[in-house]
Order: structure tokens, then C-alpha cells, then sequence
């Protein structure tokens, strides 16, 4: 037996706020104060995007509230304004490593270039190159790991943030593949070579791959599982997707 809840339109300017964010996260239409964030499609890593998002338009939230307090109405008053402004310069130099980059450099792999993440989009109608590279430079500028490289030093391999100007950001293949009549062997042919060709120690970490085929545009995106897991990649595509239509 399914109990519908009576929609309560959101009240105050914070749950007008939550309400349109959730919206948009979870891809509902109106969302009511007395919704259930999770019975909505919430789940965890789009508890991280909430959060994100009401950042960006001056709010802080802290995941446990959200999971403690699962309706607008219940967490609103534990949403903040933000009282400060973090600086989102670029940040340049030596970092330190973290526990799991510790971790994965003392297992000697042979492979450790080849250690990487890698996502395929698809567009049907295709990409615009000059807007895609437009919006990559802006998305490596703006997440400082994906600048990061690792070289091998007498003491070990360090992490060192590369700066915005004079650096290769990223590398972006494009291919023509609309005569191929087997175009799937091209791009995992291709697709394997760009993979296998990410270097720690001179980068970039941040390798795509742009396959013009007959049925569209296919973008391969690979990058060094040292600097992304699978909650970035959530933040990263929405990135893209953003810029790409802002653009």
C-alpha cells in the first residue's frame, strides 16, 4: 500500500533554496517540505552534490544533517549561511601525499602509469571542439588535482600541483572515425593507447579522447585514479555538462 504525503509548499527563503536544489539533483519536479530526501533517489554521493551546490549560492550543510534530518522542513535550520569566503585561487607546488597515494606508490607496481578511471560519453549530435576545449581548460584550472603530476625523486615519489599558465593542462585527441565501418574496434583500439599513455612523473593525468563516428561523438575521458574515484566523477561530469551549456 503506497501513502502519498500532501504536497506543503516549501515556506521560508533556506527551504525554497533546498527545494530548488533538490529538484535539480534528484531530477523530480516540485519538491514539498515534508519530501523524503532518499525516497526521492537520494543517495549518498548526491547528498555530496547537495551540499555543493548550496555552496555555491552561500550555504553550508554537514552530510550527517541531511541523513539525521532527511525533509526540507527537518533540515533547514541546520542549513548556514556562510560566514567567509574561501579562497579558490589556484593552488600550485609541492603537496603532500595522501594516505592512499602513500599506499599505492609502495606497492611497485610495473604499471603504475596505467592505473587510471576512464568514463565514455556519448552526444548524437556531436561536440563543438572549441567549446569542449574551452571548458576542460576551465574545469583543469579550477580542481588543482587534476594538474597534479608525481615525480620520482631520491626520497620517493612527491606530489606537485602544476600552475594554470605556460602548463599542458590536459590532452584531447580528436579522431575522425565516419568512414570506419567498425567503429567500436577504432576507439577501443584508440581508446587503449591513450589509457596506456598517461605518465605520473610529466602528465597530464587528464587524457580524452574525442571519436567522430557516424552515430555521433563519442568522448572518452581518462584520468589518473591517484587524483579522481567515483565521487568526483559525479562532480566532474555535472561540471562538464554545466560549462558545456553555459558555453
Amino acid at each position: 500500500m503506497t501513502v502519498e504525503i500532501e504536497y506543503v509548499a516549501p515556506r521560508t527563503e533556506v527551504e525554497q533554496i533546498l527545494a530548488s536544489i533538490w529538484q535539480g539533483v534528484l531530477g523530480v519536479g516540485k519538491v514539498g517540505r515534508m519530501d523524503h530526501f532518499f525516497e526521492l533517489g537520494g543517495d549518498s554521493i548526491k547528498s555530496i552534490q547537495i551540499s555543493s551546490r548550496l555552496y555555491q549560492v552561500g550555504y553550508k550543510l554537514e552530510m550527517k544533517d541531511l541523513f539525521k534530518y532527511p525533509t526540507i522542513a527537518s533540515l533547514s535550520p541546520y542549513v548556514q549561511a556562510i560566514g567567509r569566503t574561501i579562497d579558490q585561487g589556484e593552488v600550485t607546488g609541492v603537496a603532500k601525499l595522501t594516505p592512499i597515494q602513500h599506499w599505492f606508490f609502495e606497492q611497485e607496481w610495473e604499471e603504475n602509469h596505467h592505473y587510471n578511471q576512464a568514463m565514455m560519453l556519448y552526444r548524437r549530435e556531436g561536440f563543438e571542439i572549441a567549446t569542449l576545449q574551452q571548458v576542460l581548460e576551465k574545469i583543469a584550472e579550477h580542481h588543482d588535482a587534476l594538474r597534479m603530476v608525481f615525480p620520482q625523486t631520491e626520497r620517493g615519489y612527491e606530489a606537485w600541483n602544476r600552475g594554470i599558465q605556460g602548463e599542458n593542462l590536459y590532452e584531447l585527441e580528436v579522431l575522425d572515425f565516419r568512414e570506419e565501418t567498425e567503429c567500436a574496434e577504432a576507439i577501443e583500439a584508440k581508446a587503449t593507447q591513450i589509457q596506456s599513455s598517461i605518465n605520473l612523473s610529466e602528465g597530464p593525468l587528464l587524457k580524452l579522447g574525442l571519436f567522430q563516428c557516424q552515430d555521433g561523438d563519442h568522448l572518452l575521458i581518462a584520468i589518473h585514479h591517484l587524483v579522481v574515484d567515483a565521487v568526483s566523477w559525479r562532480i566532474l561530469i555535472e561540471d562538464l555538462s554545466t560549462g558545456y551549456e553555459q558555453a
